[in-house]
């Protein structure tokens, strides 16, 4: 197929779904705002998206990427392919991929429809090439590359919240010494990057940071994955390493630690207990240095009630107990975290332009929502609106994602509704008979009423988002063309480009 043959409605066709479904590569389809149409199982399964509900929603909300990285946002504003570019990215759940990407653009009439996105995960086909090695080649696996893709420091966290700088002078005390911590705080707090500034401030600065994901790696991986391997120990074992090793001298960071096994956390107690490491299969231990940093997403007290930790691992590697408090504790400080975003992401801008800067009726917004994703979703919030933003310098309520709007009146909607019944609750059961059905008379609506305002709301907005697009609109409300249009005849919806 040309290039210029491609389009939205070709590549959604059934035939064309039919293709990518079955296609050994990884397959995305957006729409010219970063929204997602289509996504394959493949690509889903890769990058943690399974149990996610991502139609509809902004792909930048899904990936912790540079702007420059995300290829199909690059392609959207640019209109060129990007072709065979390897991204190395962390997925929502914090599983490393390293994938062989491609982007085209989806042209109508020559203007950009949306883009169509491939991927081949380098880790999966790495790992047939070692089993099937080329003769006389040396094929290194790239799923044994453990680098982090950028270093942290205590100045790379910001903020001046008061509880923030407590956790933040605890976690430099750590950092002069080689007492293992535990940092604990709710997904999307930033745990990762307190863990990286212990180790730069620290005096093994200059040796590896490692981190493994415990609920990524499957349990029969894990412990060949933490002490190595030797050559035998299983059909086509070979000596190898483990993580443990390759930290020698260094820091090695076990996140969501609440996700190991009670039995696996057993093993690692011991190596910690001994300092010594006996690798799948050897025979002999081996002593090693290396300073053990843990986090968990839960409360400690709960995971230990809950049986997720084992006491005697706890207290082995909790020696200093770090807590990060959420976005919603510290709301001071999203002004100084949305300027981060914005200056960070204008200075890797290729050219020099003006600053964007965020309306005040936005901050209003902000300081009213409760951010479950704390500064993650923050950070992935203003990154979805500058892909609305187009040529304006300010980021105003309509710029904003249809996901989060949603979940920000639902959420706040939810609180007032609350609030409201906690204080203004009629005491109908203290009235007579006669009053109260004419209290309840006054009071009545029509649910017929209020269900189609509802659908006209949202119908309108989904219209106004797809440019007056049914096809797109009716994508987006997960609905058919047919169902759509009967709709907006049956609420009397008026269509500016029909």
């Amino acid at each position: 197929m040309r290039n210029k043959d491609l389009d939205l409605e070709t590549v959604l066709s059934p035939a064309y779904l039919q293709i990518w479904a079955n296609s050994l590569l990884g397959v995305m389809i957006l729409d010219k705002e970063g929204s997602i149409l289509y996504v394959n199982k493949i690509l889903a399964r890769t990058d943690d998206l399974l149990d996610l509900d991502v139609i509809g929603k902004p792909m930048v909300s899904f990936y912790a990427l540079q702007e420059s990285d995300h290829l199909s946002i690059q392609v959207i504003k640019t209109g060129k392919p990007i072709i065979k570019k390897t991204i190395l990215y962390y997925t929502i759940k914090k599983k490393l991929v390293n994938s062989l990407c491609s982007s085209f653009p989806l042209l109508s009439k020559g203007r950009i429809d949306g883009v169509i996105h491939f991927s081949l995960n380098l880790q999966v086909s790495q790992n047939l090439f070692a089993r099937y090695p080329a003769p006389d080649k040396e094929i290194r696996s790239v799923s044994s590359q453990y680098a982090v893709p950028r270093k942290y420091t205590f100045d790379s966290i910001v903020g001046k919240d008061h509880v923030l700088n407590k956790a933040i002078d605890q976690a430099r005390a750590n950092s002069r010494t080689d007492f293992p911590a535990l940092i604990w705080a709710e997904t999307g707090c930033g745990k990762e990057l307190f863990a990286q500034a212990i180790h730069y401030e620290s005096s093994r600065a200059s040796k590896p940071f490692i981190p493994i994901n415990c609920a990524a790696i499957p349990e029969n991986l894990l412990e060949a994955t933490l002490f190595g391997t030797a050559k035998g120990a299983f059909t086509g074992a070979i000596d190898k390493s483990g993580l443990i090793e390759k930290a020698e001298g260094g820091t090695l960071l076990l996140d969501e630690l609440n996700s190991m096994s009670l039995d696996m956390q057993a093993k690692l107690l011991r190596v910690i207990q001994e300092k010594k490491i006996r690798r799948v299969g050897a025979h002999q231990e081996k002593p090693f240095d290396v300073k053990f940093i843990s986090t968990c997403n839960i409360p400690p007290t709960q995971a230990l009630q809950e049986n997720k930790i084992r006491p005697d691992l706890f207290y082995r590697l909790a020696v200093a107990v770090i807590e990060i408090p959420n976005l919603n504790a510290r709301k001071s400080d999203i002004p100084l975290l949305c300027n981060h975003f914005l200056e960070k992401w204008n200075q890797e801008k290729s050219q020099t332009t003006d600053q964007v800067t965020i309306s005040n009726e936005v901050y209003f917004i902000f300081e009213k929502y409760h951010w479950p994703g704390n500064v993650r979703e923050l950070e992935h919030t203003l990154a979805s609106s500058l892909t609305s933003l187009g040529t304006e310098k300010t980021i105003y309520k309509h710029h904003l994602s249809l996901y989060f709007i949603e979940n920000y009146e639902k959420t706040t909607n939810d609180t007032a509704q609350q609030e409201d019944s906690a204080t203004h609750i009629h005491p109908i059961h203290h009235l007579g008979q006669a009053d109260q059905i004419d209290m309840l008379s006054r009071d009545k609506i029509c649910l017929k009423t209020a269900v189609d305002n509802f659908e006209k709301n949202h119908i309108d907005h989904a219209l106004k988002r797809a440019g007056y697009n049914i096809s797109k609109a009716g994508r987006l409300l997960n609905l058919s063309s047919q169902s759509l249009r009967y709709k907006i005849k049956k609420l009397d919806i008026q269509l500016i480009n029909d």
